[in-house]
């Protein structure tokens, strides 16, 4: 009888060699955990800082995606499987269109994603700056916001897909605000992440799309 493969202990920050579904039975339920090229690794949790910064944006984009039914957004630990490197990554937010839901399982989702986002920490900045991004852009990920959430910090860049599949920095408005093409009449505002405290999702909303806000209140009066 073959005897199952024991599987290595789950060290913060150290890479194993490992197959996707090892990976998937190793994966600790909790902080940051990534499959790259036939490796496992898991990251220590982040500080509560970066968690409500995510938290923020996570339910904005939840109230905006649902009223719209542009797809459904992922986080908390849920993986993206990119087949191009290959490679299973844990953005911090990530939205998966409408027309590909079909591809979200028990514990990934494949990709390519609409829109992925990062909130940088001490030990990611390589990582998201540099390893994802070019990951992101050679799976066809269209925009990719950055958020700098390290202490003292207050650095943003939103890149978006060109017509040859390479990541550009986008320009904001007068306003400076960044839109999003794949989420039509999105936008954010960098300065919502420095508030303290963050700004109430539900009056983002409101200033975002008073149509998305008009949906919301309709969907709620139904419901009630």
């Amino acid at each position: 009888m073959v005897e199952p493969a024991t599987l290595p202990p789950q060290i913060r920050g150290e890479w194993y060699p490992m197959t996707w579904e090892e990976f998937l039975e190793w994966s600790p339920d909790e902080g940051q955990s990534e499959w790259v090229d036939g490796e496992g690794i898991a990251y220590a949790s982040n500080c509560t800082l970066h968690g409500r910064r995510v938290g923020f944006l996570v339910e904005l984009l939840q109230l905006y995606v649902r009223v719209f039914q542009l797809g459904e957004v992922f986080f908390d630990n849920i993986l993206l499987r990119l087949p191009t490197r290959p490679s299973g990554r844990m953005p911090d937010i990530f939205v998966i269109g409408r027309d590909r839901l079909d591809q979200v399982h028990h514990q990934w989702a494949d990709g390519p994603a609409l829109f992925a986002a990062e909130f940088l920490s001490e030990d990611s900045v390589e990582r998201d700056l540099i390893e994802k991004r070019a990951e992101f852009e050679r799976a066809g990920i269209r925009e990719y916001p950055v958020v700098d959430a390290r202490p003292g910090r207050r650095d943003f860049v939103y890149l978006r897909l060109d017509a040859a599949g390479t990541y550009q920095e986008v320009a904001p408005d007068e306003q400076g605000r960044y839109h999003s093409e794949v989420l039509p009449g999105f936008w954010l505002d960098p300065n919502w992440f420095w508030q303290d405290p963050l700004p109430n999702p539900l009056t983002v909303l409101c200033r975002i799309s008073p149509e998305a806000w008009q949906r919301l209140v309709e969907e709620v009066e139904r419901d009630s």
